[in-house]
C-alpha cells in the first residue's frame, strides 16, 4: 500500500481566490465533486496567521473516486486523511498575486501528523520558486519507505505469532486495548530489550522478521528515516494502531492535549435550553458530560472559533473524539458519524443531509443559524449552547429539578480533576480514565437489554456460565435511579448500535472464549469488590471464582481477564488522594484495582476460594504477557508475595 496516495498544492490569489495548483501523481479521482477543496485547504482568516493546518476526511467509493460524505453502501470502510500545512508569506508590502500557499497529503496512515516536518520543508522550498519537482521528490521519498512492522520471510505458517503481513492485522482488539492500558514503565523496558517478548506481543512469528528500516524507541514507538532534499528526517511510527484513533495512543505527544482538556473542563453552559439527553443534571451538567452524551445520542455538534486558528479548532475536535472513543472501546465514529473538522458556509446543504455530525468552523455565521446544529461549542467564549430548535421528542428538561449525579459520572470527574490538577500524570493515565469511563457508561446504557445477542451476529450458540450481566449496582434502589437518569440516552445509543453506526468493541459476546463460553468478568469482579468493601451475603463468592477459573482456558481468555482488571475503575478517588497526600506517585495497585482484588483473596477464609484464586493466578502465569504483569504485581508487595509462595509451595 502506498503511504501517500496524493500530494496537492493550493494557493490564494488576490484576483482569483483559492485555487488548486498542482496534484501529484495525477488528478484526484472525483475532483468534480470536491470543487471546494481549495477553500477548505486555505481556511478563513489565514491571512491573520503565519501558518496553520487543516484536516478533513475523504472516502473512496466503489468507482475509486473520493467523496466528502461517507456512504456505507458504496465507500471503503477506512477513511483517507487530507492533511494540509498552510503558510502565509509575510511581506512589507502586499503584492498582487499568490501570497498564501499550502501543501496537502492524502493518506490512510493515521499518524499523518508525523509528516509535518517534511511538509514544512517542502512548502518552504516550493515557496521559493514554485518548483513542482520538490513535490514529486517528497511523494516518492515517502512512498519508498515501508512502515510495516514485520515481513514474511518464508512461505508457510506464521509460527507462534500467526501469518504474514502487518502484525496489526494479527493482533486482536482485546490485546491492543490491553497493551495500551498497561501504564507500568517496566513493561516498556521489557518490550524494548527483550526481542522474543516483543515479537510475541507484535504477533511476529518464526517465519517473519522485524522491518529493518524501523528503529525501536524506548517509548515504544518506531522511528523511520526519510531521505529528503539531502536531509535525514525521522518519522515516528506507532507500535499499535487502534480503531478510530488518530496518531499514537501509546505515546500522545500533542502539547495542547492538557490545555485543551482544561478548556473543556472549565467550559460553561449558557442559556436556559435544556434537553433530557444532554443536560441530565440540569444547568449544572458538566460540559464534558454534555459532549459525551451528545455523541452517544448522535447529535449535530459544531465547534466554532473566529479568533483562533483552524488547527486550534481541529485539536479540540480530535480531543473530544479521543475522549468518547476511549482508545478502541467505541468505534465507527470516523465513518458513520460524519466528521468534518473544518467546514465553511458553502457546505450548509451537506450538513442538512446529516442526521448527526461533528464539525468545526471559523465562520461566525453558524452561531446565529441554530437550525443547523443541536449543540454549539464556542471556543472563543468557552461556552456550550444548546439549540432552541433541538428535537424535543424526548422531552425538554425541567430547569428547577434534575437527577442527582450518578456514581460513575462523579467518579470520572473526580479522578480526571485529580489527575489533571493534582498529579503531574503522563497523558496515558488520563487516557485510561477516559477509557474506563466510556466503558462503564456503555455498560450502563446496555444493562437494560442484558447485552442482547442480536447486537453480535453469528453468536447464538454462546453459553453464559454465570448469571449477572452489565453494570454492577450496589443496590436495586441505586440501579433504578441511575438507569432512569440515562434511560433516554440508552435508547438512542442502542439505536445507533443496532443501525451499526457505532460499534462497542468489548460487547460481551465478542469476549467469549474458544469453547463459546462467556462470563461478564467485569460485573462479577465489581460484585466481589462490593463484598470486600461493605460485605454482601447475597453474592456467592465460591460460584463466581469457580466459573472465572472455568472460563480461563487459553491465552485469549487470560488476556480478556487481565484487560478487565485494568478497566475496572477504583471505587473512588480516595486511594489516589491518599497517595497524593503522602507525596507519592500512583502505586501499581492504584492503577489496577482488579488485580489487587484477586490477590487480596489469597487471604480469604474459605479454602475453596483460595484454591480457585491460586489456580487462576497459575493460569495467568502461564501466559507470557499476563504472567509478566502478574509477577510485577506480586513482587511489588511483600505480603502478597509471601502468601502466594506459601500457598503454592506450602
Amino acid at each position: 500500500m502506498e503511504n501517500l496516495s496524493y500530494i496537492v498544492t493550493a494557493e490564494f490569489h488576490i484576483d482569483k481566490g483559492p485555487l488548486l495548483v498542482y496534484q501529484y501523481p495525477n488528478e484526484i479521482p472525483g475532483l468534480k465533486n470536491l470543487y471546494f477543496l481549495p477553500e477548505l485547504m486555505l481556511p478563513d482568516q489565514i491571512h491573520k496567521r503565519s501558518e496553520d493546518y487543516t484536516l478533513f476526511l475523504l472516502y473512496r467509493n466503489k468507482d475509486g473516486e473520493f467523496q466528502y460524505k461517507f456512504d456505507k453502501d458504496t465507500c471503503q470502510s477506512e477513511p483517507y486523511f487530507l492533511y494540509t500545512i498552510v503558510s502565509n508569506l509575510q511581506k512589507d508590502e502586499f503584492k498582487r498575486g499568490a501570497q498564501i500557499k499550502s501543501v496537502s497529503i492524502i493518506t490512510k496512515l493515521p499518524f499523518f501528523k508525523s509528516f509535518k516536518p517534511l511538509l514544512l520543508i517542502c512548502l518552504d522550498l516550493y515557496f521559493e520558486n514554485n518548483d513542482f519537482e520538490i513535490i514529486k521528490e517528497l511523494y516518492h521519498d515517502i512512498n519508498e519507505k515501508d512502515f510495516q512492522i514485520s515481513h514474511q520471510v518464508t512461505s508457510g505458517g506464521g509460527g507462534d505469532g500467526g501469518g504474514g503481513g502487518s502484525p496489526d492485522n494479527e493482533i486482536n482488539i482485546v490485546k491492543k486495548i490491553l497493551l495500551t492500558s498497561i501504564l507500568d514503565l517496566p513493561i516498556h523496558d521489557k518490550i524494548y530489550h527483550d526481542e522474543s517478548f516483543r515479537n510475541k506481543i507484535l504477533g511476529i512469528g518464526k517465519n517473519q522478521s522485524l522491518n529493518k528500516d524501523l528503529f525501536l524507541r524506548k517509548d515504544l514507538s518506531f522511528n523511520s528515516i526519510i531521505n529528503f532534499n539531502s536531509m535525514k528526517i525521522p518519522i515516528r511510527v506507532p507500535l499499535l494502531n487502534l480503531p478510530d484513533t488518530i496518531g499514537d495512543y501509546f505515546n500522545p505527544t500533542d502539547l495542547n492535549f492538557k490545555p485543551n482538556l482544561i478548556n473543556i473542563m472549565n467550559c460553561k453552559l449558557t442559556g436556559t435550553v435544556l434537553n433530557n439527553e444532554l443536560t441530565i443534571y440540569g444547568l449544572q451538567t458538566p460540559p464534558i458530560i454534555i459532549l459525551i452524551n451528545a455523541i452517544l445520542t448522535g447529535k449535530k455538534i459544531l465547534l466554532l472559533s473566529y479568533e483562533n486558528s483552524a488547527g486550534y479548532i481541529i485539536d479540540h475536535l480530535l480531543l473530544i473524539l479521543k475522549i468518547v472513543t476511549g482508545g478502541g472501546i467505541l468505534s465507527g465514529i470516523l465513518t458513520n458519524y460524519n466528521i468534518f473538522p473544518i467546514i465553511d458556509v458553502s457546505k450548509i446543504d451537506l450538513l442538512e443531509k446529516c442526521d448527526s455530525f461533528i464539525a468545526g468552523t471559523i465562520n461566525p455565521f453558524f452561531k446565529n443559524n441554530n437550525k443547523l446544529w443541536e449543540l454549539l461549542y464556542d471556543l472563543d467564549s468557552n461556552e456550550l449552547i444548546i439549540s432552541p430548535n433541538i428535537d424535543t421528542g424526548s422531552g425538554v428538561g425541567d430547569i428547577e429539578f434534575k437527577n442527582s449525579i450518578i456514581t460513575e459520572d462523579a467518579r470520572f470527574l473526580s479522578n480526571l480533576q485529580l489527575s489533571l490538577f493534582t498529579y503531574n500524570d503522563d497523558l496515558t493515565t488520563i487516557q485510561l480514565i477516559f477509557r474506563r469511563h466510556i466503558n462503564e457508561i456503555i455498560r450502563i446504557l446496555l444493562s437494560s437489554k442484558n447485552f442482547n445477542n442480536s447486537l453480535s451476529p453469528n453468536k447464538n450458540d454462546l453459553i453464559l456460565l454465570l448469571d449477572g450481566i452489565g453494570y454492577f449496582w450496589t443496590s436495586d434502589t441505586t440501579k433504578l435511579l441511575e438507569i432512569s437518569c440515562y434511560q433516554l440516552i440508552s435508547k438512542k445509543f442502542q439505536d445507533l448500535l443496532y443501525e451499526e453506526k457505532l460499534v462497542y468493541n468489548l460487547f460481551l459476546p465478542n469476549l467469549s472464549n474458544e469453547l463459546n463460553l462467556m462470563i461478564d468478568l467485569h460485573y462479577h469482579l465489581q460484585s466481589l469488590s462490593n463484598v470486600s468493601i461493605i460485605g454482601n451475603n447475597k453474592i456467592n463468592e465460591r460460584e463466581i471464582w469457580f466459573n472465572m477459573l472455568k472460563f480461563l482456558i487459553s491465552g485469549k481468555s487470560l488476556e480478556i481477564f487481565l484487560l478487565v482488571t485494568y478497566l475496572i475503575p477504583p471505587s473512588s478517588s480516595t486511594s489516589l488522594q491518599s497517595s497524593s497526600a503522602h507525596g507519592g506517585n500512583l502505586t501499581i495497585f492504584d492503577k489496577n484495582k482488579g488485580i489487587e482484588l484477586l490477590l487480596i483473596n489469597l487471604f480469604n477464609h474459605d479454602d475453596q476460594i483460595k484454591s480457585n484464586v491460586i489456580m487462576i493466578l497459575q493460569e495467568l502465569q502461564d501466559n507470557f504477557l499476563c504472567g509478566w504483569c502478574l509477577d510485577k504485581f506480586i513482587s511489588s508487595n511483600l505480603v502478597y508475595e509471601i502468601a502466594f509462595d506459601d500457598l503454592v509451595n506450602g
